[in-house]
């Protein structure tokens, strides 16, 4: 009944083109920023409250409207290619996880719309940039990022690797160049793409006039005694093509994968006083980090009666803030809190002061300097109160005579700081060899 069927169809067809639609693509992006080193979502920072905000009311603009609809935000997070690539890696990480929850939490959307991926470092952008400069080595770097793996083993040994041979391009004056003028705008830190489909109606076809609708009756009654055929009638079939699949960075940080910081110091106002003394401080996270100091020195001379005896420590609890605590962790403007406790037998040839235990509570200002690639000196004041009890004694005939015990009460400044600081740990440079 093939004859048969073909007119009917033109008729089903002319009488209902209106009510066909076609699917097209739509997506939504914007870039939020972070800052060096950092995955905290700052909205102040470089207008991410702005770009996060419009793209919110898109967002709910595409909920209230019947022909859209909001099939996937993809989240692509990076860090620049400087510094440790476990720590950008997991940095590029995290960042996309915090703006994934930002964005779940303040637009009430469900885990399932959500595709993280990570991309580590931002080699691509980096080759992106470098292709549309004249610089005179451009060529030879574009060859080591498309070409050089990023890390060269042989016999189980890392002996060479992209970074590194970008790092001795041209004598250290491209890596020099891509820092200063390249590498700033791959700490952008996250881009976000939402997906969307759009239902668009077709134009509909013309209404079919009398005639035409008389012509397709007259040809289907003509053909009703046609043999039927044994054929299968064709069917119509609508397919709805499945969203891209986004890769996912699965690759592990590697041994020791979040980074590490620590610090090991010495004050140098104790060291010049011929205190001997050793610190060391642990980062927290957020900014906060615990530190303790211990302090020694046991000199005397007795037939001169010179007594130079100390010893205790300080415990302190610091909280870190500023642009540049916000580059790297340990370094910047810091605030603390301290407690100390010593003893000490103080006599230069008379009069002599023996405690034995003097405290103090007290707190602190400090700013610590980065000065080379592991190494800070780290500036600090504390005030605050300091107590005990101490002895006031005179050498008479070879004996040493008590002469009154007194207490201690002072207000004031009870602790001065300059630090030489080791930085230790993985990750934890500053920033002329530091991650970014």
């Amino acid at each position: 009944m093939r004859k048969r069927f073909i007119p009917s169809l033109l008729l089903a067809t002319l009488l209902a083109g209106s009510a066909q639609a076609a699917t097209v693509s739509d997506s939504l992006r914007t870039t939020v920023y972070y800052r060096t080193a950092s995955a905290r979502l700052e909205l102040p920072y470089m207008d991410n409250a702005r770009h996060l905000s419009a793209l919110g009311d898109s967002i709910r603009a595409l909920e209230a409207d019947p022909a859209a609809v909001l099939r996937r935000i993809r989240i692509q997070s990076s860090a620049s290619p400087e510094g440790n690539s476990k720590f950008n890696k997991e940095l590029a990480r995290k960042r996309g996880e915090e703006l994934r929850d930002y964005l779940k939490g303040n637009l009430s959307l469900p885990d399932s719309i959500f595709t993280l991926q990570s991309l580590g470092e931002g080699w691509d952008e980096l080759a992106e940039k470098l292709a549309r400069t004249d610089v005179p080595w451009r060529d030879k770097a574009l060859a080591i990022i498309r070409d050089t793996p990023e890390w060269v083993v042989r016999e189980g040994k890392v002996v060479d690797g992209r970074k590194r041979q970008l790092m001795n391009l041209s004598g250290g004056r491209a890596w020099q160049y891509m820092m200063e003028n390249l590498f700033d705008s791959l700490r952008s830190g996250a881009l976000v793409v939402c997906e969307v489909e759009r239902m668009e109606q077709v134009k509909p076809e013309p209404e079919p006039t009398s005639a035409e609708v008389r012509q397709a009756t007259d040809m289907t009654a003509d053909n009703t005694e046609e043999t039927p055929s044994t054929e299968p009638e064709s069917t119509a079939t609508l397919y709805n093509k499945e969203d891209e699949t986004v890769p996912q960075d699965n690759t592990e940080v590697g041994n020791g994968g979040k980074p590490f910081f620590m610090a090991v110091k010495t004050n140098l106002l104790y060291d010049a006083a011929l205190v001997p003394n050793v610190g060391l401080e642990f980062y927290l996270g957020k900014g906060w980090s615990v530190c303790g100091d211990w302090m020694y020195a046991w000199w005397s001379k007795d037939a001169k009666h010179r007594y130079w005896r100390v010893y205790g420590g300080e415990l302190e609890v610091r909280k870190y803030f500023g642009r540049k605590a916000a580059e790297k962790p340990l370094q910047g403007h810091h605030l603390g809190v301290y407690a100390q406790g010593l003893t000490y037998d103080f006599e230069t040839g008379g009069k002599g002061y023996l405690s034995d235990f003097g405290y103090g509570v007290g707190v602190e200002y400090g700013y610590s300097l980065p000065v080379a690639k592991r190494l800070n000196i780290d500036f600090g004041l504390g005030v605050g109160y300091g107590g005990g009890k101490y002895k006031v004694y005179d050498p008479e005939d070879g004996c040493y005579v008590y002469k009154e015990t007194k207490k201690r009460r002072w207000f004031g400044p009870t602790k001065a700081e300059i630090s030489l600081v080791w930085l230790l740990g993985h990750g934890n440079e500053n920033k002329k060899g530091g991650t970014k």
